[in-house]
């Protein structure tokens, strides 16, 4: 399909350039004080671009809250006995054994006066810092695998345990709500709108927002939930369309409100085992402040949110437009049943995309008797048509040339990474790199760096998210088609927050059309692929258990499209299909095929359905970004849809 000529002309382009350039000056005092340290630190961050790709598994797990592991060394010095005699929940101790001649990183399993084993050792090189540094983990048993013929093993989740305040003091009792405002915006002013909306969640009525892109909605949520959790222990649920949208948040809410004790979990299928165990233990003891799920995860364990001790008191629908829109998402005509369910909990609605029919459908749905309507539109954001653009790079480095903050997003780490190493090789101005495989240090001094004014720009997948509210931002880049409407218009809304001239530049083509749906399908397969894949899984096996890791069953396959995440993707559907079993025992991890009577339903599965909205999303997104006019896009970004007979305020 051919796209209509890009727009505006060269010479438009640039004087659009020259506004840029006068309006961000880069030489700032505070960017010129930090100059040396950023470029030493860049020079640090390239140096080590590989191992930001290539990353080892454990990584991240120093920083990590809490994880499953299996214990190593049980089947030495007599241990079996003891072991067979654990049982599921028992507390184990973890002791650092730094006189240990084989490993200097040892940590040691303990049941009272008797050793069980040892962490892994790779699991240990990472977290032994952390408790010579001071910090105490605890552990549980969550299973005693083998027995009869084979040898017991212990699988234990480790939770870290920080020490954030002096001991005595509750990290929570000291939050205060000036700190929690602190932490989501600084030392920015409430807008009007985002006030108005506060009111009325404190007068206790359900309420709906509508605001535009950048115009605030998260805090509308995230500052109530964070302060009813710290001063009342109150939890709160919030909805999100995708569990990409759920994911991106959930980090920046751990980011920005984790440090004062609030406990955030994610709710998806797309959430690994450790993860899953402990969003479970979580929800069995109401261990948990905050959940940031999808409509049909709620929907599929609606059950384990009634009890008494998880029951949350705010449900927060985000992108609540898809009650109008997402009607073959029965999750979604069903939300209003679940709500009752739950105890009719107090019910916020958050959307930039209101009409009168969609208007009507949420306040009927949720129950809704008050509202705040922001009508601001952003004019000062412009969309600059480049779709089709075969040389990407060499139009990113005339962008940049002028020392204008930009940001530009990618699909992937490697091109993020890849991108940003060939601006730096020719010499653009201070270009850093960001993905979720970058550590978290690194990631923070980009942010610090990009804040400051030293790092100019930042080439970065959508990890460079929420939480990222820079005012000064004058170019937004979308390398790559976004997957969704949300996306594109978070990326895009997040030029120009400072009223001043921004733009947003759209370098995708129709040839990113078939990228993603082959990345979405990898993550999400279709119900064809699945019925191949539990076939041809099952000729795999050796009396019906499957010992192959995903990888490896995806390079045996050698289908189209498969690999080893689609190979986990459905193992995780299989087994909420009740047709396979997955578990590890002494010779490692297993899918146990199990003997099905009747036809299955492998559509039953909240995995399976969160990857149907993906990919439902991403075909209506695409064929409207790919082929509107460029006014039709900028009106998405810069303003709120809704109703034409109501009050802005009820």
């Amino acid at each position: 399909m051919k796209l209509p000529p890009p727009t505006p002309s060269e010479a438009a382009f640039e004087r659009l350039l020259e506004q840029f350039s006068v309006a961000s000056p880069p030489s700032t005092a505070s960017a010129v004080d930090a100059a040396p340290e950023a470029s030493a630190f860049l020079d640090q961050l390239y140096a080590n671009a590989h191992e930001f790709l290539d990353r080892d598994p454990y990584a991240t797990i120093g920083a990590a809250s809490g994880f499953n592991t299996k214990v190593v060394g049980v089947s030495f010095e007599g241990r079996q006995d003891v072991v067979a005699a654990l049982r599921p929940g028992e507390a184990v101790e973890l002791r650092r054994d730094r006189a240990n001649r084989f490993d200097p990183n040892a940590i040691g399993v303990w049941f009272g006066a008797l050793q069980l084993g040892f962490i892994r050792r790779e699991i240990a090189a990472r977290i032994a810092p952390n408790v010579d540094a001071g910090e105490r983990y605890g552990a549980e048993v969550t299973a005693v695998t083998g027995g009869g013929t084979r040898s017991f093993g212990i699988n234990i989740y480790v939770t870290r345990l920080r020490e954030a305040t002096p001991r005595g003091e509750s990290p929570r009792a000291a939050a205060a709500r000036e700190d929690v405002l602190r932490s989501l915006i600084g030392e920015q002013p409430l807008r009007e709108a985002q006030r108005a909306v506060l009111e009325r969640l404190d007068a206790g009525r359900n309420t709906l927002a509508v605001m535009g892109t950048g115009r605030g909605k998260s805090l509308c949520f995230q500052y109530p939930a964070a302060v009813r959790a710290l001063e009342r222990g109150h939890k709160t649920v919030v909805l999100y369309p995708l569990r990409a949208l759920a994911n991106d948040q959930f980090d920046a809410l751990v980011r920005r409100l984790a440090p004062l004790g609030l406990r955030i979990h994610r709710a998806n299928g797309a959430i690994d085992a450790a993860e899953r165990a402990a969003l479970n233990d979580a929800l069995e003891s109401g261990a948990w402040d905050l959940i940031c799920a999808t409509p049909e995860f709620v929907q599929f364990h609606l059950e384990r949110f009634r009890g008494e001790l998880s029951r949350p008191a705010l449900v927060v629908v985000d992108e609540a437009h898809h009650l109008a829109e997402s009607t073959h998402r029965p999750a979604y005509q069903r939300i209003g049943a679940a709500i009752e369910a739950l105890g009719a909990p107090q019910v916020l609605a958050l959307t930039a995309t209101a009409g009168d029919d969609a208007f009507a459908k949420i306040r009927a749905a949720l129950r809704i008797d008050a509202w705040v309507i922001d009508p601001t539109v952003r004019d000062n954001l412009h969309v600059v048509d480049a779709r089709g653009t075969t040389n990407k790079l060499a139009y990113l480095e005339r962008l940049v040339s002028d020392g204008a903050k930009a940001i530009v997003y990618c699909n992937s780490r490697t091109e993020a990474t890849k991108i940003a190493q060939k601006l730096h090789a020719r010499g653009a101005a201070a270009v850093a790199f960001y993905h979720a495989g970058v550590g978290t240090a690194e990631r923070a001094y980009v942010e610090k760096f990009f804040r400051e004014g030293a790092i100019r720009v930042v080439v970065a997948t959508s990890a460079f998210g929420e939480g990222i509210d820079l005012p000064d931002v004058r170019h937004v880049v979308l390398y790559h088609l976004n997957f969704d409407f949300t996306e594109f218009n978070q990326q895009a809304g997040r030029a120009g927050r400072d009223g001043a001239v921004a733009s947003i530049h759209l370098l995708f083509g129709e040839s990113d059309r078939n990228i993603n749906d082959y990345l979405i399908e990898r993550e999400a397969p279709t119900m064809p692929t699945l019925r191949r894949l539990y076939a041809a899984m099952k000729r795999l096996t050796s009396d019906g258990t499957l010992r192959m890791t995903p990888a490896d069953v995806a390079a045996t396959l050698g289908f189209d499209r498969v690999e080893a995440g689609t190979i986990t993707a459905a193992v995780r559907i299989f087994a909420d299909a009740g047709i396979v079993d997955v578990g590890e025992d002494d010779d490692g991890r297993y899918v146990r095929f199990l003997s099905v009577d009747g036809k299955v339903d492998l559509g039953k599965s909240e995995r399976y359905a969160e990857g149907e909205a993906t990919r439902e999303a991403f075909a209506r997104f695409a064929e409207i970004a790919l082929t509107a006019q460029a006014g039709v896009l900028e009106a998405v970004i810069d303003r709120p849809i809704y109703p034409s007979a109501v009050p802005l305020l009820r």
